[in-house]
């Protein structure tokens, strides 16, 4: 009898030690940087798609914008320290990642880089060349004006690793060409508070002939202001990143222009990649996710609408587009 007993308490010791690690084995954490909420809700699909396909388990958690940066790290302990995830997908939006970063690597915890690049112990990463895309939105812009007139340059805030490179590109390919650079303005990182600052810029700007946004926000503020000041479509417009308000202000002609990435493929790439690093694979240390620009010209080639179906149909590609 002491000897079934014996057998029993060891199956149970097993099963205990075996169901939890299998589960955290399967678990990887995404976390997002904050900020542009359509654009990181079709980066989690995207993960969520490539966790489907390869049966893990994703727990997907964003802080609540770029400078939230002791939000996001309260995150990454919850997914690491509760959730037990044994990888971690990760746009950081601080610096201060990289210390946490090193944490996981000792503990053998792999992270891959999504969006933006900080440098650090990450095994790879997986963005948009910001600075060609910060070039395609200048040389349309020179385009349009003809190489001629003043443009305003309307950022996320200072130190955004991604949109300042996007900024920084812009304005030297403009003002390269002859066109003047006459406000270089950051909006903020909230919304409300980016569309009373665009409000309050653009109100008395009469003489700009252009305009340029870094990123889904402060593309989306610009637009609101504009329509609010009667100016929609009497200003070229070329904003950056894809929203449902982007794309419709498109249509509708109020907006010249913007720079899509491909938010679904780095989610889902970024959970691929990492997988394949914990089956101790090897994988590309940099990948690079194509940025087009979209216009009217443009929006119904097969390329670009396959970008765009992720920001109106919130479950796949699937489905009919505008």
């Amino acid at each position: 009898m002491k000897i079934k007993r014996y057998k029993v308490t060891i199956i149970l010791l097993i099963l205990f030690l075996y169901v939890p690690l299998t589960a955290s084995a399967r678990c990887i954490g995404v976390v997002t940087a904050g900020g542009g909420q359509q654009y990181w809700q079709a980066v989690i699909r995207g993960s969520k798609k490539a966790a489907t396909e390869l049966g893990l388990t994703i727990y997907a958690r964003g802080a609540v914008d770029e400078t939230d940066s002791k939000g996001q790290r309260y995150i990454l302990d919850l997914v690491i320290n509760k959730k037990m995830c044994q990888g971690v997908v990760l746009a950081p939006n601080s610096v201060a990642r990289l210390s946490d970063v090193a944490k996981l690597k000792a503990r053998g915890i792999p992270t891959v880089y999504i969006d933006r690049d900080i440098g650090g112990d990450r095994v790879s990463v997986i963005k948009t060349n910001n600075a060609e895309a910060g070039v395609l939105a200048g040389k349309e812009m020179v385009n349009v004006l003809s190489g001629k007139g003043k443009v305003a340059v309307l950022g996320l805030k200072e130190g955004v690793v991604t949109t300042s490179i996007r900024e920084e590109a812009f304005i030297k390919e403009v003002q390269a060409s002859g066109i003047e650079v006459i406000i270089d303005e950051y909006l903020g990182s909230g919304i409300g508070i980016a569309r009373q600052r665009a409000l309050d810029i653009l109100k008395d700007a009469d003489d700009i002939d252009g305009i340029f946004t870094s990123n889904e926000l402060t593309t989306v503020a610009v637009i609101t202001a504009l329509k609010r000041l009667n100016k929609s479509g009497t200003i070229v417009h070329i904003g950056f990143d894809a929203h449902s308000v982007i794309i419709q202000s498109l249509m509708a002609n109020e907006l010249h222009g913007f720079i899509a990435q491909d938010p679904f493929q780095m989610g889902y790439l970024g959970v691929l990649n990492l997988y394949q690093i914990m089956q101790g694979k090897d994988v590309e240390a940099q990948v690079t996710v194509k940025a087009i620009l979209v216009n009217k010209k443009n929006i119904s080639a097969p390329e670009v609408k396959d970008i765009l179906k992720v920001y109106l149909n919130p479950l796949n590609r699937k489905g009919t587009f505008p």
